[in-house]
């Protein structure tokens, strides 16, 4: 039309670095690419700036929990190891269902020899690392980052590769979360429900992952996940609920009780206590820290609806984590965190690309 001006072109897509598609970053304005990067940087410099000498996690949670597993490989019932192991170690007792653990692993363990206890977990772990590596393997045409993606997924299985974490269940739930993760499908949905049930019979941490999945689930309108869900939930609860009823009976109210379950981390310290639980704590804190926000923007570049499932469970594990400071939600995250560190040099050059684009309007008046 005369005196109007011509359609804004759009930036070509770049191809992918590694990928071998597009990701949620490609096409987007300069001004958002922009203020992404620089949120970036920004809470590159807030975790140096808060981070601090975090206790490791596998440090915090094995004690009790091996001393738990060795009162019952000894024939003590499990509802009273617990409490002795508890009171031991000079730790909280109330409220039950967050001072005191699932009867599910320990009583399962007693009953193997240890080597096999081992075994198991370990062969848990590479199960995650199958399922998740045959995932991503279309993802990438070249071998680099395929063995980037492998060795991320490994160091995820840091505390399965640690004697004294085989008895905390949380370790246990965090891999069958990951299972469910990457096994859900329209035509494997009972599936992971299942996977999602056998998390939470082992640790209450479990419980959001599958209050997420019910949700995702509902808002896609798939009624019949939705409603597996729901009664994987439903059953969970009635667990925790004859748990506590259990407890309730031996636990007094001059037992001490968690003074608060607010405890906020600064992020620095919450993203060091999640490599901790990672192989990727080994590494220098400098390195380890930008790798944990560069996971993160991974994460959130890859653009696939396991990507988006996955995404929003570590997000919300890392968020609770980050107000609570509870060792379990750091275990929930680490398996799969750092795997969004392979999608993440793909994200920063489409992000670059995107900022760097300084198209011009010409606009041509005509006048007759």
């Amino acid at each position: 039309m005369p005196g109007s001006a011509p359609p804004l072109p759009t930036r070509r897509a770049s191809r992918p670095l590694w990928l071998s598609q597009p990701g949620r970053m490609s096409g987007l304005t300069p001004p958002m690419a922009i203020g992404v990067l620089a949120l970036l940087l920004m809470l590159v410099a807030g975790i140096f700036w808060t981070g601090g000498d975090a206790t490791p996690v596998t440090d915090r949670l094995p004690p009790v929990a091996a001393a738990i597993l060795d009162h019952v490989r000894h024939g003590q019932d499990f509802y009273a190891a617990a409490i002795d192991a508890l009171r031991e170690n000079g730790r909280p007792l109330r409220p039950v269902l967050l001072a005191v653990p699932l009867p599910a692993l320990p009583v399962t363990l007693a009953l193997l020899p240890p080597l096999v206890d081992q075994m198991l977990i370990v062969l848990l772990g590479l199960a995650v690392v199958a399922a998740w590596a045959r995932r991503c393997w279309p993802l990438f045409e070249r071998r680099g980052p395929r063995a980037l993606a492998i060795i991320l997924l490994v160091a995820g299985l840091y505390p399965a590769f640690d004697r004294a974490m085989v008895a905390v269940p949380e370790v246990w739930a965090a891999l069958f979360i990951a299972l469910s993760l990457v096994q859900r499908r329209p035509d494997a949905m009972p599936t992971a429900v299942a996977l999602g049930l056998v998390a939470m019979i082992l640790s209450p941490v479990a419980l959001l992952h599958a209050l997420l999945m019910g949700f995702l689930a509902w808002r896609a309108g798939a009624e019949r996940e939705a409603t597996g869900w729901i009664g994987a939930t439903a059953m969970a609860m009635i667990l925790y609920a004859a748990h506590a009823h259990r407890l309730n009976a031996m636990i007094s109210p001059i037992d001490p009780a968690i003074s608060s379950p607010i405890a906020a981390q600064s992020p620095g310290e919450w993203l060091a206590a999640i490599a901790s639980a990672s192989g990727v704590g080994l590494l220098p804190p400098v390195i380890a820290l930008p790798l944990a926000l560069l996971a993160a923007l991974g994460w959130a570049h890859w653009r696939q609806p396991v990507a988006r499932r996955a995404g929003i469970t570590l997000a919300a594990y890392a968020l609770l984590g980050l107000l609570t400071g509870a060792p379990a939600f750091a275990l929930a995250a680490a398996p799969l965190l750092f795997l969004g560190v392979v999608f993440a040099p793909d994200a920063v050059r489409e992000l670059i690309a995107a900022a760097r684009d300084r198209r011009r309007i010409t606009v041509t008046r005509v006048v007759r």
